[in-house]
């Protein structure tokens, strides 16, 4: 059994980019009440962070500034041993598995940030570029359920629960604290940010709407990203530094897989997008489509491994399905420019002279990014359109569709509101028989899609 936790949430790496827009979340949207931390290894940035965050919100609980050196395993331990819900903002590929490790060992439950790359796969080894087919820390997160998703699963969660209690008559009849022992699921939230949750979390009610609606199973959900802001942040473009130097063949044709990450295998029939030379098509429902949308890949990745653990459940997707993103564009002429501009970014992800210039001249340093005002107020909107199955048909004329538009703010909302989400218990059914493990975000269903809309999003699903 472990102790009573103090705090109900802790940032690690709070004083980064991410970190700092997440911690402001919590100090103007979370309950004011909320027993939280800010955690990295500058005890100064700490605490000009600390400063600032009072100033948002001055009649909350301030948080604690907790220094940790995150190669300390032990100091790391200790730290999130004291927390409900760990937001773990860090760099994956640097100290990310380390945080993953001492929340499983702690019986902590988490959620993450991983980085996005930018739509492209570059392998040294034999100097090619290919679009689209691999990005972020996807391969570093399949590592990571390997070897610890059944752990995390077995782990679950003992709490302790304060009441008070009728002491027997020898006592004298006094009320006395007794500590209740409840065993809840542990769950790791991967992926829980404004690129992919909202997705994940579409997906998943599109899927909904055919089974409670039309009675049938989804064969494809297609996502449009139609108003995102694309700038990045320092760490997100130190990462993309890292990616373009450390893949190999071996590792781009994995990540090509696009159920990687999921537990079964998904079906290879059925139709494919007609893309043109310059990646776009077109969908019913949703226009003109470019295959730039730079959230892509690491978005197909975390729904596909959505419907493999939901597979054979109440909320199975359907065993054909499969999932496809792009960017809305409004003309031709649009989606080209847009598909050029990829095709610049992978040149010079590329060449070693490039990169290095593209580090000094052109990307922001670590713990720098978009105006952090700016991204408060940033808006973001997808619209998705889901088809049913149709027997064995493919025939997309013919299948039931359903339409979904989800706007929502940036910032760190999707992290904080998922942690909360965690603090608070919350269970959406899409888990029911699911002992936890290492999950995605549709897995805290609408505990987290209410949340986003309580602080300005709006979510609208309809059949066609």
């Amino acid at each position: 059994m472990t102790a009573p936790r103090v705090y109900d949430l802790v940032v690690v790496g709070a004083t980064g980019y991410t970190g700092t827009l997440t911690a402001d979340h919590i100090a103007q949207f979370l309950p004011t009440n909320t027993k939280w931390a800010i955690a990295g290894r500058s005890m100064g940035r700490l605490e000009e962070l600390a400063a600032k965050l009072s100033k948002l919100s001055p009649d909350r609980a301030q948080p604690v500034v907790e220094t940790v050196d995150l190669s300390d395993e032990r100091a790391l331990a200790q730290l999130v041993g004291k927390v409900k819900v760990c937001i773990s903002v860090v760099t994956y590929w640097q100290v990310g598995e380390k945080v993953v490790k001492s929340c499983i060992e702690s019986g902590t439950d988490y959620v993450d940030a991983p980085w996005l790359g930018y739509g492209v796969s570059f392998c040294p080894e034999t100097n090619d570029i290919t679009p689209d087919d691999s990005n972020g820390d996807i391969y570093g997160l399949k590592g990571w359920i390997d070897k610890y998703h059944e752990q995390a699963v077995a782990k679950g969660v003992t709490v302790s629960i304060p009441l008070k209690a009728l002491a027997a008559l020898a006592h004298g009849d006094r009320l006395k604290r007794v500590w209740f022992t409840l065993t809840t699921s542990h769950q790791l939230i991967h992926a829980c940010a404004v690129f992919t949750a909202p997705h994940d979390l579409l997906t998943l009610l599109l899927a909904r709407e055919l089974r409670s609606r039309a009675s049938v199973q989804a064969r494809k959900v297609v996502v449009a990203v139609t108003d995102m802001p694309t700038e990045i942040s320092g760490g997100t473009a130190e990462s993309i530094m890292h990616g373009a130097t450390s893949s190999t063949q071996d590792v781009a044709a994995e990540l090509r897989n696009p159920w990687l990450l999921s537990p079964v295998a998904g079906d290879t029939t059925g139709s494919r997008d007609q893309r043109d030379f310059f990646g776009m098509c077109s969908e019913d429902g949703l226009g003109l489509l470019s295959d730039t949308s730079y959230s892509a890949a690491q978005d197909r990745h975390i729904v596909h491994r959505t419907w493999g653990l939901l597979s054979g459940s109440d909320n199975d997707y359907g065993s054909r399905f499969r999932y496809r993103e792009y960017t809305r564009v409004e003309s031709r002429t649009s989606g080209i420019v847009k598909y050029l501009n990829m095709l610049l970014t992978s040149c010079i992800l590329r060449f070693a002279f490039l990169r290095a210039f593209a580090k000094r001249f052109a990307f922001p340093a670590p713990g720098e990014g978009p105006d952090v005002e700016q991204s408060r107020l940033d808006r973001f909107t997808i619209e998705a359109v889901a088809v049913g199955e149709l027997d064995d048909s493919i025939n997309d004329e013919a299948a039931p569709r359903a339409y979904g538009r989800f706007t929502f703010h940036g910032g760190g909302a999707c992290l904080a509101q998922g942690a909360a989400a965690l603090v608070s218990g919350s269970r959406d059914d899409v888990a029911s028989g699911r002992q936890g493990g290492m999950l995605t975000p549709a897995f805290l269903g609408t505990a987290l899609l209410e949340r986003l809309c309580k602080v300005g999003g709006g979510v609208e699903v309809r059949m066609l």
